[in-house]
């Protein structure tokens, strides 16, 4: 019972990541349109002798995500990219970082959530504590949401 009660305040006094605020960047999105390629490797054949290696019809929207303008904040000493997978991108010194650039992916695996789909860039102070993050997030009916305010639709 005092397990249930210890786990209960700890996630009562999580203390939440506050967003970044909107004056101190800017979020411009480039959607290029390119072939996908396979997801199979050059010469692969299903049992019953089908190529598997062939390329999909058609060319798809691929979205690549920068953050310009950005205001660095005194408490703000490190910057790092990570995926809704849990995949760092990116870790560096915020002295200088005049502009973040990241590819997001494939319009259509973003929407159907084959590869994450959310990207949460965070920013650290020199205790390594998370002080503000930025929320760049597509929906599965292609809304593009940054900080879950909407910026646009794909």
């Amino acid at each position: 019972m005092k397990v249930v009660i210890l786990f209960a305040l700890l996630f009562f006094f999580q203390e939440e990541i506050p967003f970044k605020p909107a004056d101190e960047f800017k979020v411009n999105v480039d959607l290029k349109f390119k072939e996908k390629p396979s997801a199979y490797n050059t010469s692969t054949f299903s049992g019953n002798g089908e190529r598997l290696d062939t390329r999909r019809s058609g060319i798809i929207g691929f979205l690549k995500v920068s953050v310009t303008d950005l205001k660095i904040n005194e408490d703000e000493v490190k910057v790092a990219i990570i995926t809704s997978a849990g995949k760092y991108l990116m870790k560096k010194k915020t002295s200088p970082v005049p502009e973040i650039k990241f590819d997001m992916g494939f319009m259509d695996d973003l929407k159907s959530g084959v590869v994450p789909n959310e990207y949460t860039i965070l920013f650290f102070s020199a205790e390594k504590k998370k002080v503000r993050k930025i929320v760049c997030k597509i929906l599965p009916s292609g809304v593009f949401m940054v900080n879950g305010e909407w910026h646009g639709q794909f």
